[in-house]
């Protein structure tokens, strides 16, 4: 091994033992950055394995089971980087995919090489008797002005309803989307149950927003008079048609969001212990209506709206996690075990309940939304959890 890649594995290992010094980070991230490919990664990952499997010391990492689809990832992110940036370069796109989800230790796989630009993919997982699927299909439901629900996976492509003059829509892609317009006010609720796969939709205005599992948005058919108002519960992100005549409002309980044009994420879950608004793009107006607070928010920045209600002062935040939901991943920096469990409850449709005292652990890293959920829980089994699955309910306990 040459001294540059020896100091690269020297990196890789403060880096999964979480003892990385500032220095030693920045150095670590200007490495991968000066790649020309993936070859002395792997050989530092592959290298830690055999070390750990010879019993020799390694970085304190749940290796079982390790390293997942990351080039099927890699190529996933391609496809949705005009939406989501993850990375500009291919190679750190594979790294940081390789490295998080070896720190985290929860895929279930193991990646022996790369012949012919392809992964070579070994499972090592095993998956509990008693198992939760991830969704498979979307199944959203609108509710109509006159009380009639349409189910959305069961609804055939076309002309769903009309309301006045609105025609509601399903498109061949599977996309809602509402045409024409209207001389009054009728609402609509979209709902996006837990279980359920992400849906989008497109409003009267063209506005494009997406629902995560357990969310909800009421929306007029179409928008009349000097503004466009929606009401939120869950996590929803928007892509705001631009109109400076009708500034755009979205409400939940005591938070007001107020754009003109712009692409904007809102996390609200009512189990959340803040609502969180972050922007991507453009400019937005953060305000509680119960105390006036408010804050304007710059491109990669979040503000959170406490129980309380009490405004704090916007952070910069990286929007590619925040936005891995819409991604197809759940995606954790530095998460204690019940934000972890929170996600898994909304995307798998579970209930989580504890046995004794609830295990201190901190999470960071990525991984798909396709694994069943034994295979995403036997990577926390080696790093001191157990857990077992009845029915729909999840129990987690010490080891």
């Amino acid at each position: 091994m040459s001294i540059q890649n020896d100091r690269l594995q020297y990196l890789v290992n403060q880096y999964l033992s979480d003892k990385s010094t500032p220095e030693e980070l920045q150095e670590f991230w200007q490495h991968i950055r000066d790649l020309k490919d993936e070859s002395p990664m792997q050989e530092a990952l592959q290298n830690l394995w055999t070390q750990s499997q010879a019993g020799n010391d390694t970085p304190a990492i749940g290796w079982q089971p390790v390293l997942q689809q990351v080039y099927a990832r890699a190529n996933a992110a391609e496809a949705t980087e005009k939406v989501v940036p993850l990375h500009k370069r291919s190679i750190i796109r594979w790294v940081a995919a390789a490295v998080v989800i070896l720190s985290v230790g929860m895929a279930g796989y193991w990646l022996l090489n790369k012949p012919s630009g392809s992964a070579k993919i070994v499972e090592t997982g095993t998956t509990n008797k008693q198992d939760v699927a991830a969704p498979q299909n979307n199944r959203a439901t609108i509710t109509l002005g006159n009380g009639k629900t349409i189910y959305l996976d069961s609804a055939a492509s076309g002309s769903l309803a009309t309301e006045g003059n609105v025609q509601l829509v399903k498109l061949a892609d599977g996309q809602i989307a509402y045409n024409g317009s209207a001389n009054e006010i009728v609402y609509n609720t979209l709902t996006n149950p837990m279980g359920s796969k992400v849906i989008d939709m497109k409003l009267s205005d063209g506005s494009h927003i997406w629902l995560n599992a357990g969310s909800s948005i009421t929306y007029p058919v179409a928008f009349v008079g000097n503004e466009r108002k929606v009401d939120i519960s869950g996590e929803v992100y928007f892509e705001v048609a631009h109109n400076a005549a009708m500034p755009f409002r979205v409400h939940h309980g005591a938070m007001e969001v107020q754009v003109l044009g712009t692409h904007f994420n809102i996390n609200a879950y009512d189990d959340e212990p803040a609502i969180k608004v972050t922007l991507l793009e453009g400019s937005v107006k953060v305000s509680s209506m119960v105390n006036g607070q408010s804050s304007m928010l710059k491109p990669g920045e979040q503000a959170a709206l406490s129980q309380s209600s009490q405004l704090s002062q916007p952070i910069p935040v990286q929007t590619e996690q925040v936005m891995a939901w819409k991604n197809g991943l759940f995606s954790f920096t530095s998460a204690d075990l019940k934000t972890v469990m929170r996600q898994l409850s909304r995307w798998y449709n579970i209930q989580v309940k504890y046995e004794g005292e609830i295990p201190v652990r901190k999470f960071s890293g990525e991984i798909t939304h396709d694994l069943t959920l034994s295979q995403l829980m036997n990577g926390l089994q080696s790093l001191g959890i157990k857990f077992s699955i009845e029915g729909r309910t999840m129990i987690v306990r010490q080891k």
